[in-house]
């Protein structure tokens, strides 16, 4: 009786640890994605990741018409010399326009140097536009300015932070107008747990230096969640977006949706 209550009291221990090994398994790979979601809202954190959107805006004011683009991000960490990169390109393609054409978009970069802080990162580097872009979708210019942003991860329950980058055009067609913006991207992400987060996406206020004018205010909400699929992290995402820019030509709601496949460094 003894030997058989012992070995039930092993069972029920070997139980009671497995339980317990689980738990903790699966609160570590909750906190996992947790992490995970924080850094794929933050431009600065060194998170490889390749994202597809459509973004749609139904309406402007005062001109008719809407637009739809897929959307092709990546993001692209790196070291040279000991010091951490982000690059990172954006490459749109409209299948719909005000003006009635589709296809490219002018292609986006930047390439960040980050620099860890015990209160988070903050980085410098350069971002440009290349006139990619097919008729009537192209500024038709070479843009190129510095970039800077950090953000402060020292407060656990979330993020906050700004990046800006700067556009001015050094080439490209005599005959187009030349090209020079500010655009400053607000950084805030609130984990809900689970790999949940709120965040402000790709809420913009830019600022057009040759007109002296905001051209766009434009905030807004993501919802995201990481999830397991296929042997990957991926992050799939709903956001919308309102721009408080009232002037001619400038768009009121923009829908966005998505998914980002997750690649951390081991």
């Amino acid at each position: 009786m003894k030997a058989r209550s012992r070995s039930h009291g092993c069972r029920r221990g070997l139980g009671v640890a497995a339980m317990v090994v689980a738990t903790l398994a699966s609160a570590q790979e909750r906190d996992g994605d947790d992490e995970l979601a924080a850094k794929a809202t933050d431009p600065t954190a060194s998170l490889m990741s390749f994202q597809l959107y459509d973004w749609f805006t139904p309406s402007y004011r005062d001109v008719d018409g809407s637009t739809n683009q897929i959307v092709f991000r990546a993001a692209i960490p790196f070291s040279v010399a000991g010091t951490s990169h982000i690059f990172r390109v954006t490459q749109p393609y409209a299948t719909s326009s005000v003006g009635g054409g589709d296809g490219l978009v002018d292609t986006t970069l930047f390439d960040l140097m980050v620099f860890s802080q015990p209160w988070g990162r903050w980085g410098v580097g350069i971002a440009a536009t290349l006139p990619t872009g097919s008729s009537g979708l192209t500024t038709d210019k070479w843009t190129a300015g510095p970039a800077t942003g950090f953000v402060n991860a020292s407060d656990k329950r979330f993020n906050w932070g700004l990046f800006a980058q700067t556009f001015f055009s050094f080439a490209g067609k005599g005959s187009a107008a030349d090209v020079g913006i500010v655009n400053v991207q607000p950084i805030f992400s609130l984990p809900l747990g689970q790999g949940r987060s709120l965040s402000l996406g790709n809420s913009a206020l830019i600022y057009d230096t040759r007109n002296s004018r905001w051209s766009s205010l434009m905030l807004g909400a993501n919802y995201g969640q990481v999830v397991s699929f296929g042997g990957h992290k991926w992050r799939p995402n709903v956001e919308l977006d309102y721009d408080f820019r009232d002037g001619f030509g400038t768009p009121r709601w923009t829908f966005r949706a998505g998914a980002a496949l997750l690649l951390p460094t081991l």
